[in-house]
Protein backbone atom coordinates (compact mmCIF):
# COMPACT_ATOMS: atom_id res chain seq x y z
CA UNK A 1 0.00 0.00 0.00
CA UNK A 2 2.80 2.20 0.70
CA UNK A 3 4.75 1.47 -2.59
CA UNK A 4 1.13 2.67 -4.33
CA UNK A 5 0.59 5.35 -2.27
CA UNK A 6 3.80 6.61 -3.68
CA UNK A 7 2.88 5.72 -7.47
CA UNK A 8 -0.28 7.85 -7.22
CA UNK A 9 1.85 11.04 -4.89
CA UNK A 10 4.25 10.21 -8.32
CA UNK A 11 1.14 10.47 -10.98
CA UNK A 12 -0.04 13.96 -9.11
CA UNK A 13 3.47 15.12 -9.43
CA UNK A 14 3.77 14.49 -12.91
CA UNK A 15 0.88 16.22 -13.95
CA UNK A 16 1.54 19.02 -11.81
CA UNK A 17 4.52 19.19 -13.87
CA UNK A 18 3.27 18.43 -17.11
CA UNK A 19 0.63 20.94 -16.57
CA UNK A 20 3.39 23.86 -16.38
CA UNK A 21 5.02 22.74 -19.34
CA UNK A 22 2.23 23.07 -21.37
CA UNK A 23 1.41 26.58 -19.75
CA UNK A 24 4.61 27.46 -19.96
CA UNK A 25 5.40 26.66 -23.88
CA UNK A 26 2.41 28.77 -25.09
CA UNK A 27 4.62 32.36 -23.77
CA UNK A 28 5.43 34.14 -27.25
CA UNK A 29 8.55 33.98 -28.75
CA UNK A 30 11.06 36.80 -27.82
CA UNK A 31 14.54 38.37 -29.05
CA UNK A 32 16.26 35.31 -26.68
CA UNK A 33 14.00 32.32 -27.70
CA UNK A 34 13.25 33.66 -31.28
CA UNK A 35 11.63 30.19 -31.80
CA UNK A 36 9.35 30.24 -28.98
CA UNK A 37 9.31 28.08 -25.94
CA UNK A 38 7.44 25.22 -27.34
CA UNK A 39 10.15 22.61 -25.56
CA UNK A 40 9.20 23.38 -22.12
CA UNK A 41 6.58 20.87 -23.02
CA UNK A 42 9.06 18.31 -23.98
CA UNK A 43 11.63 19.48 -20.66
CA UNK A 44 9.07 19.04 -17.71
CA UNK A 45 7.61 15.67 -19.29
CA UNK A 46 11.44 14.45 -19.14
CA UNK A 47 11.64 15.95 -15.53
CA UNK A 48 8.69 13.68 -15.03
CA UNK A 49 10.23 10.82 -15.86
CA UNK A 50 13.03 11.28 -14.11
CA UNK A 51 11.08 12.09 -10.93
CA UNK A 52 9.07 8.80 -11.18
CA UNK A 53 12.23 6.67 -11.97
CA UNK A 54 14.08 8.26 -8.78
CA UNK A 55 11.41 8.63 -6.55
CA UNK A 56 9.18 6.23 -7.24
CA UNK A 57 10.84 3.11 -8.66
CA UNK A 58 13.20 4.05 -6.34
CA UNK A 59 11.58 4.53 -3.33
CA UNK A 60 8.98 1.27 -4.13
CA UNK A 61 12.19 -1.02 -4.35
CA UNK A 62 13.41 0.55 -0.85
CA UNK A 63 10.14 -0.42 0.79
CA UNK A 64 9.71 -4.20 -0.97
CA UNK A 65 13.48 -4.75 0.14
CA UNK A 66 12.93 -3.74 3.77
CA UNK A 67 9.25 -5.70 3.78
CA UNK A 68 11.03 -8.90 2.07
CA UNK A 69 13.86 -8.45 4.87
CA UNK A 70 11.94 -7.96 7.74
CA UNK A 71 8.11 -8.79 7.41
CA UNK A 72 5.44 -7.10 8.94
CA UNK A 73 2.00 -8.57 9.46
CA UNK A 74 -0.76 -7.37 7.03
CA UNK A 75 -3.19 -5.53 9.06
CA UNK A 76 -6.59 -3.20 8.13
CA UNK A 77 -7.18 -5.66 5.27
CA UNK A 78 -10.71 -3.95 4.79
CA UNK A 79 -9.40 -0.66 4.64
CA UNK A 80 -6.77 -1.97 2.08
CA UNK A 81 -8.58 -3.15 0.03
CA UNK A 82 -11.49 -0.41 -0.20
CA UNK A 83 -9.10 2.00 -1.07
CA UNK A 84 -7.76 -0.22 -4.03
CA UNK A 85 -11.20 -0.47 -5.03
CA UNK A 86 -12.00 3.40 -5.34
CA UNK A 87 -8.61 3.94 -6.89
CA UNK A 88 -9.25 0.98 -9.63
CA UNK A 89 -12.95 2.87 -10.31
CA UNK A 90 -11.15 6.30 -10.39
CA UNK A 91 -7.95 4.84 -12.70
CA UNK A 92 -10.48 2.87 -14.92
CA UNK A 93 -12.11 6.46 -15.63
CA UNK A 94 -9.18 8.20 -16.13
CA UNK A 95 -8.19 6.10 -18.13
CA UNK A 96 -11.13 5.57 -20.21
CA UNK A 97 -11.03 9.40 -20.62
CA UNK A 98 -7.10 9.63 -21.84
CA UNK A 99 -7.68 6.70 -24.70
CA UNK A 100 -11.43 8.68 -25.67
CA UNK A 101 -9.23 11.82 -26.32
CA UNK A 102 -5.79 10.39 -27.78
CA UNK A 103 -7.89 8.60 -30.21
CA UNK A 104 -10.66 10.10 -30.98
CA UNK A 105 -11.56 8.49 -34.37
CA UNK A 106 -8.57 6.60 -35.24
CA UNK A 107 -9.75 3.56 -32.81
CA UNK A 108 -7.54 0.86 -31.12
CA UNK A 109 -5.60 0.63 -34.14
CA UNK A 110 -3.86 4.40 -34.00
CA UNK A 111 -2.84 3.82 -30.73
CA UNK A 112 0.18 2.05 -31.78
CA UNK A 113 1.67 4.22 -33.77
CA UNK A 114 0.51 6.89 -31.38
CA UNK A 115 3.10 5.49 -28.96
CA UNK A 116 5.30 5.08 -31.47
CA UNK A 117 5.63 8.15 -32.73
CA UNK A 118 3.34 11.05 -31.52
CA UNK A 119 4.98 14.38 -30.64
CA UNK A 120 2.70 15.07 -27.44
CA UNK A 121 4.51 13.63 -24.45
CA UNK A 122 1.49 14.92 -22.37
CA UNK A 123 -0.47 12.64 -23.82
CA UNK A 124 1.53 10.16 -23.69
CA UNK A 125 2.72 10.50 -20.05
CA UNK A 126 -0.91 10.43 -19.35
CA UNK A 127 -1.60 7.63 -20.65
CA UNK A 128 1.28 5.14 -19.73
CA UNK A 129 0.60 6.94 -15.94
CA UNK A 130 -3.06 5.34 -16.24
CA UNK A 131 -1.96 1.80 -17.34
CA UNK A 132 0.82 1.56 -15.40
CA UNK A 133 -1.39 2.86 -12.15
CA UNK A 134 -3.84 -0.04 -12.92
CA UNK A 135 -1.17 -2.83 -13.51
CA UNK A 136 -0.02 -0.99 -9.87
CA UNK A 137 -3.06 -1.74 -8.58
CA UNK A 138 -3.54 -5.40 -9.42
CA UNK A 139 -0.03 -5.82 -8.19
CA UNK A 140 -1.25 -4.60 -4.88
CA UNK A 141 -4.52 -6.30 -4.18
CA UNK A 142 -2.51 -9.26 -5.46
CA UNK A 143 0.48 -8.88 -2.56
CA UNK A 144 -1.83 -7.99 0.40
CA UNK A 145 -4.40 -10.72 -0.97
CA UNK A 146 -2.39 -13.72 -1.26
CA UNK A 147 -0.03 -11.93 2.25
CA UNK A 148 -2.43 -11.96 4.48
CA UNK A 149 -4.64 -15.61 3.36
CA UNK A 150 -1.40 -17.44 3.04
CA UNK A 151 0.67 -15.26 6.03
CA UNK A 152 3.11 -14.96 4.24
CA UNK A 153 3.58 -10.86 4.85
CA UNK A 154 7.02 -11.06 2.73
CA UNK A 155 4.79 -11.60 -0.85
CA UNK A 156 3.54 -7.88 0.06
CA UNK A 157 7.16 -6.56 -0.53
CA UNK A 158 7.57 -8.72 -4.05
CA UNK A 159 4.15 -6.75 -4.54
CA UNK A 160 6.18 -3.18 -3.91
CA UNK A 161 9.23 -4.28 -6.46
CA UNK A 162 6.52 -5.50 -8.86
CA UNK A 163 5.53 -1.30 -8.43
CA UNK A 164 8.54 -0.29 -8.25
CA UNK A 165 9.42 -2.13 -11.36
CA UNK A 166 6.48 -0.91 -13.61
CA UNK A 167 7.15 2.37 -12.33
CA UNK A 168 11.06 2.21 -13.75
CA UNK A 169 9.61 0.33 -16.83
CA UNK A 170 7.07 3.59 -17.72
CA UNK A 171 9.83 6.14 -16.88
CA UNK A 172 12.57 4.78 -19.41
CA UNK A 173 9.90 4.43 -21.97
CA UNK A 174 8.60 8.24 -21.67
CA UNK A 175 12.36 9.50 -20.87
CA UNK A 176 13.26 7.49 -24.04
CA UNK A 177 10.26 9.63 -26.03
CA UNK A 178 11.05 12.58 -23.95
CA UNK A 179 14.86 12.55 -24.80
CA UNK A 180 14.36 12.00 -28.72
CA UNK A 181 11.93 15.18 -28.86
CA UNK A 182 13.80 17.31 -26.51
CA UNK A 183 17.07 17.00 -28.63
CA UNK A 184 15.10 17.58 -32.01
CA UNK A 185 13.38 14.88 -33.53
CA UNK A 186 11.88 15.65 -37.29
CA UNK A 187 7.99 15.61 -37.84
CA UNK A 188 6.09 12.18 -39.36
CA UNK A 189 7.41 11.34 -43.18
CA UNK A 190 3.30 11.90 -44.11
CA UNK A 191 3.64 15.60 -42.91
CA UNK A 192 6.81 16.23 -44.82
CA UNK A 193 5.31 14.84 -48.19
CA UNK A 194 2.27 16.74 -47.22
CA UNK A 195 4.44 20.06 -47.00
CA UNK A 196 6.54 19.16 -50.26
CA UNK A 197 3.67 18.93 -52.16
CA UNK A 198 1.58 22.12 -51.23
CA UNK A 199 5.52 23.92 -51.92
CA UNK A 200 5.84 22.29 -54.98
CA UNK A 201 2.39 23.31 -56.65
CA UNK A 202 3.40 27.53 -55.76
CA UNK A 203 3.98 29.58 -59.07
CA UNK A 204 7.65 29.67 -59.69
CA UNK A 205 8.51 26.34 -58.24
CA UNK A 206 10.48 24.29 -60.66
CA UNK A 207 11.00 21.72 -57.54
CA UNK A 208 10.98 20.89 -54.01
CA UNK A 209 14.34 18.99 -53.07
CA UNK A 210 13.51 17.72 -49.34
CA UNK A 211 12.39 19.44 -46.14
CA UNK A 212 14.63 19.66 -42.81
CA UNK A 213 11.77 19.90 -40.25
CA UNK A 214 12.09 19.84 -36.64
CA UNK A 215 8.96 19.12 -34.11
CA UNK A 216 9.23 22.13 -31.14
CA UNK A 217 6.26 21.64 -29.84
CA UNK A 218 2.88 19.08 -29.95
CA UNK A 219 1.25 21.89 -31.90
CA UNK A 220 4.35 23.59 -33.03
CA UNK A 221 7.74 22.34 -36.33
CA UNK A 222 10.27 24.45 -38.02
CA UNK A 223 10.17 24.07 -41.06
CA UNK A 224 13.28 24.59 -43.86
CA UNK A 225 12.70 23.94 -47.47
CA UNK A 226 15.14 23.39 -50.15
CA UNK A 227 13.85 24.83 -53.02
CA UNK A 228 14.43 24.83 -57.18
CA UNK A 229 12.81 27.77 -58.48
CA UNK A 230 12.66 28.98 -61.91
CA UNK A 231 15.56 30.00 -64.32
CA UNK A 232 13.73 33.17 -65.63
CA UNK A 233 12.96 33.98 -62.17
CA UNK A 234 14.64 37.80 -61.03
CA UNK A 235 15.48 38.30 -57.80
CA UNK A 236 12.24 40.32 -56.95
CA UNK A 237 9.86 37.45 -58.38
CA UNK A 238 12.29 35.02 -56.49
CA UNK A 239 11.39 36.89 -52.89
CA UNK A 240 7.66 36.80 -54.28
CA UNK A 241 7.61 33.45 -54.91
CA UNK A 242 9.09 32.58 -51.54
CA UNK A 243 6.52 34.60 -49.48
CA UNK A 244 3.72 32.90 -51.46
CA UNK A 245 5.05 29.30 -50.67
CA UNK A 246 5.38 30.57 -46.84
CA UNK A 247 1.48 31.49 -47.17
CA UNK A 248 0.30 28.48 -49.16
CA UNK A 249 2.11 26.14 -46.40
CA UNK A 250 0.93 27.80 -43.61
CA UNK A 251 -2.56 28.34 -44.63
CA UNK A 252 -2.68 24.32 -44.73
CA UNK A 253 -0.39 23.47 -41.41
CA UNK A 254 -0.67 25.88 -39.06
CA UNK A 255 1.24 24.43 -36.78
CA UNK A 256 4.52 25.26 -39.33
CA UNK A 257 5.64 28.81 -36.99
CA UNK A 258 9.24 28.88 -38.37
CA UNK A 259 9.13 28.67 -42.11
CA UNK A 260 12.50 28.62 -44.04
CA UNK A 261 13.02 28.33 -48.12
CA UNK A 262 16.78 27.60 -49.29
CA UNK A 263 16.93 27.97 -52.94
CA UNK A 264 19.22 25.78 -54.15
CA UNK A 265 19.39 23.33 -56.93
CA UNK A 266 18.71 19.87 -57.38
CA UNK A 267 22.30 19.14 -58.43
CA UNK A 268 23.79 20.89 -55.13
CA UNK A 269 20.88 19.38 -52.63
CA UNK A 270 21.83 15.87 -54.10
CA UNK A 271 25.94 16.28 -53.24
CA UNK A 272 24.80 17.59 -49.99
CA UNK A 273 22.61 14.86 -49.06
CA UNK A 274 25.13 12.23 -49.83
CA UNK A 275 28.21 13.55 -47.81
CA UNK A 276 25.07 13.35 -45.14
CA UNK A 277 24.71 10.30 -45.76
CA UNK A 278 21.09 10.00 -45.01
Amino acid sequence: MYAEALHSIMDASTEIALLYGIVAARRPANAVHQLGFGREVYFWSFVAALVIFAAGAGSALHDGATQIASPQPIEALTLNFSILFISLVIELLSTRYALYWILGSRGLSGLGRFIRGSPDTSSLTILFGGLASLAGLFIAAMGIGLGALLDRPLLDGFASIGIALILAATALILAAQGKSLLIGRSVSPATTQAIIGIAAAVSGVESVNGATTVQLSPEQILVALSVTFEGRLSAPEIERATAALDVAVKSKHPEVVSFFVKPQSRKTFAELSAARGW
